[in-house]
């Protein structure tokens, strides 16, 4: 009951000195307008009442704002019945169509009033709902204070700009606005998923995916896993392999050990408990110090259509904390010497703290690149490999998001935009070659280390090496996410003056050349690297483009399977069909790889094919229409020749859908003829505008038919 009563009272106290501030406010432009009127009126003893009308009433608002803004008791979303008032001239804020309601006092006062200059709304601070934020609260904080933006720290009843979760996108009751989850990111990064996603794009393009460890997914690939080391071992007799084991769940090092032989997997019991993937270890890494260490670099997914990414220009390296040497029978066991997991080597008495981003078991990747630039490495080379890896590793989950994301948010539904900050953990190789070990959904933005005082008690110290890394993370990806940038712009536009820079555009709209608030903040951290890069990897997106296929014939909206029916259609529609492979044949191929996907999936909810099942489908029928070309040009020959099939498709619906417009509009018309025109009306009278478009459109129909 403290807690509750003490929150209720600092947002009660927050809430009186807001409401105080926006009265003094309200009422110092009343009294401007008033002078205003005066003077332009001519009029000095013009009534007051009068010049008042014009100002926005909402400044000084009849209620507390506790009741619409903040309240910690209350709900932390838009309430489901809305106000049944309504100023006048505006329209009522529909629920849910994903469009911000304007609030009243700006929307009308600066619509009516002369006295309020044009760039009022331009200065309405961002608000972020920070309520579910959980350990990257404290970095939120102070890129919310940098910013100079409005925080909501105990939710919301009205809808916010931005909504900052700490774990996954899990609230199906936001309808506008912007969420830093996407839907299914979590389940997409998993160690299993995250394999089969890379695998797929491996048979694909071999030599472009060659930056992930060849890997097994175990149980179900066991006897396989087993197979192929024998088979190389049988070719290679000295080669002596290490595996790393990892479970499909883990995270921050949790239930990961090497083993060197596949028989000490089924011993540890592991396999019954949960499922793995096995990787084969990288023996040779980059060495500093003689440590072995990776790198830990943010990518913010700004949107998936149209595909935007960014890189941050700092990560972190973290080291391990025992001088490595190649994994042998003796330290398969070091974990302080083979894994580079911040949680597990905090732990380690070697483990060394330090406020410099240089030193210790924490720096910052810059000051690695600039200890390999003084050795004579080329560092632009090594960006490049870097970001080569982190355009493909995208490439291949986008798909599967799509799928996630039409579910959670279909078409026509009101929902809220999404973004994404993923933690890339990436090892270099001793010959600088880039690999990927995983990637993280909620990579860890905490700001500060636990310090043991004594046995059990601990302290948290600020660790300026996370703060400068993860602060600019989270700070630049809010500028980018801003959703009133667009909005000061148009008004620039409005205005008739020319496009400025982003530093100059606020001192543009308030003429005050110190006006723009990102003025005392250093330039953005997050680099584009696509679609910039895009014409250099758009070839490799094949995948995605079976997944707009996918998705097209799911049918119901909110589903992720595809049932036999949709199955079907796609193959009609696409005509695949033919004498060697008849609708009996495709209700087979359906059957067979629908029930063996089902039976590796873990998620049960829905029946039916999942976009890896509806792939491998497509793989088939692409060797068999195209057997002598590699399967990338299969696969993008057949890509093409649906989409073509589809589009002919969509333009006779087009004209069939006008030409039923037409039939239906010609009852309406004569009977309208009927009534206005003479009895007398020539019959080859020129026709109404709509029926010379309907014949219009008829001409196209049998062109194309």
């Amino acid at each position: 009951m403290r807690r509750g009563s003490s929150e209720r009272e600092l947002a009660a106290r927050w809430e009186m000195e807001a409401v105080a501030e926006a009265k003094a406010e309200a009422e110092a432009r009343a009294r401007a307008a008033v002078e205003q009127v005066r003077v332009d009126a001519g009029a000095a003893g013009e009534p007051e009442g009068k010049a008042e009308q014009g100002q926005p009433r909402a400044r000084a608002p009849a209620r507390p704002r506790a009741a619409e803004e903040g309240d910690a008791r209350g709900p932390q979303r838009p309430p489901r019945m809305l106000p049944q008032s309504k100023p006048k001239g505006l329209p009522a804020p529909a629920r849910g169509l994903g469009q911000l309601p304007k609030p009243r006092d700006k929307g009308r006062g600066c619509k009516r009033s002369s006295g309020c200059p044009p760039d009022e709304r331009a200065q309405r601070a961002v608000t972020v709902d920070s309520s579910k934020a959980r350990t990257s609260l404290d970095a939120l904080k102070i890129s919310i204070r940098q910013l100079k933006w409005k925080e909501f720290p105990f939710g919301r009843r009205l809808p916010c700009d931005i909504y900052w979760h700490g774990v996954s996108f899990h609230d199906n009751d936001i309808f506008s606005g912007q969420v830093n989850k996407f839907p299914g990111m979590t389940e997409m990064v998993r160690k299993i998923t995250l394999s089969r996603a890379v695998r797929i794009m491996q048979s694909l393009f071999p030599e472009e995916y060659n930056f992930y460890p060849r890997s097994w997914i175990l149980p179900d690939e066991f006897q396989l896993f087993v197979a192929q080391v024998r088979m190389v071992k049988d070719g290679d007799p000295s080669w002596k392999p290490t595996f790393i084991v990892k479970p499909d769940g883990g995270c921050q090092g949790d239930g990961i050990y090497l083993v060197n032989d596949p028989s000490d997997i089924r011993l540890a019991g592991i396999l019954q408990s949960r499922p793995v993937v096995v990787q084969e270890y990288i023996c040779k890494p980059l060495l500093i110090d003689k440590l072995k260490f990776d790198i830990r670099l943010y990518v913010l997914l700004k949107s998936l259509d149209p595909l935007e990414i960014y890189i941050a220009k700092d990560g972190l390296s973290r080291f391990c904390t025992e001088p490595y040497q190649e994994p042998n029978p003796q330290n398969l066991h070091h974990v302080f010497m083979h894994l580079t997991n911040y949680s597990l080597n905090i732990h380690s008495g070697n483990f060394v703290h330090s406020d410099s981003t240089s030193t210790g078991s924490k720096r910052t990747f810059s000051s690695i690149l600039c200890r390999l630039s003084s050795k004579g490495v080329d560092i632009k080379k090594v960006w490049s490999d870097i970001i080569s890896l982190v355009i493909k590793t995208v490439i291949a989950l986008t798909p599967e998001l799509k799928v996630f994301y039409q579910s959670d948010i279909p078409t026509g539904r009101p929902g809220p935009t999404c973004f994404q900050i993923l933690g890339f953990d990436i090892l270099l190789m001793k010959n600088l070659k880039p690999m990927l070990l995983e990637v993280n959904a909620n990579p860890s933005m905490r700001i500060e280390h636990e310090h043991e005082l004594s046995p059990g008690i601990f302290e948290n110290i600020p660790s300026l090496v996370d703060e400068e890394v993860k602060v600019a993370v989270i700070r630049d990806t809010l500028r980018l996410m801003d959703p009133l940038k667009k909005k000061r712009e148009t008004q620039s536009q409005q205005l008739g003056k020319p496009a400025a820079g982003k530093e100059d555009l606020d001192s543009e709209l308030t003429g005050v050349s110190d006006a723009n608030p990102e003025a005392h903040l250093p330039s953005i951290c997050l680099k584009q690297v696509f679609p910039k890069y895009a014409k250099q990897f758009n070839y490799l997106r094949l995948v995605d483009r079976m997944a707009n296929l996918f998705i097209r014939f799911l049918g119901i909206k909110g589903t992720m399977k595809l049932g036999p029916t949709g199955f079907r259609t796609f193959i009609r529609n696409c005509k695949l069909s033919s004498s060697s492979l008849s609708m009996a044949a495709v209700d087979i191929l359906y059957i067979d790889i629908t029930r063996r996907w089902n039976s590796m999936t873990l998620d049960q909810r829905d029946s039916g094919m999942c976009l890896q099942a509806f792939v491998e489908a497509f793989f088939f029928l692409a060797q068999r229409k195209f057997k002598t070309r590699p399967l990338h040009e299969q696969v993008a020959s057949l890509i093409d020749l649906c989409e073509y099939h589809l589009s002919l498709l969509d333009e006779k619906r087009l004209v069939y859908s006008g030409t039923a417009a037409r039939r239906r509009a010609r009852p309406l018309i004569e009977q309208s003829s009927q009534e206005t025109l003479p009895a007398a009306q020539p019959a080859g009278g020129s026709p109404p505008p709509c029926m010379i478009g309907a014949k219009k459109l008829s001409h196209s129909g049998h062109a194309l038919s």
